[in-house]
This record gives structure tokens, C-alpha cells and sequence, in this order.
């Protein structure tokens, strides 16, 4: 039951680290999948 215990904890330390990691390098999904090319809320119809 220990092991199963520390390997979840070492699975949430793991996802915490890797979400502040990629988002401070700039790799969210939110920052990869913006781009010049759109407007929203600007556009002239």
C-alpha cells in the first residue's frame, strides 16, 4: 500500500511540475495555438 500511495504522489508532483515547466517555457496549448492571423471581437462585418 506504501508504494501505491508514493507513486501517486510522485504522479501528481510529476503533472504539477511538468504544468508550471511548459507553461513558464512558453508551451501551453494557449500559447501554441495563438497566432496573428486571428481577430476576435475586432472584425468588420
Amino acid at each position: 500500500m506504501k508504494a501505491m500511495y508514493a507513486a501517486f504522489f510522485v504522479t501528481a508532483l510529476i503533472a504539477v511540475g511538468a504544468y508550471y515547466g511548459l507553461s513558464s517555457l512558453g508551451f501551453s496549448s494557449q500559447d501554441q495555438m495563438a497566432s496573428d492571423a486571428v481577430r476576435l471581437g475586432d472584425a468588420s462585418e
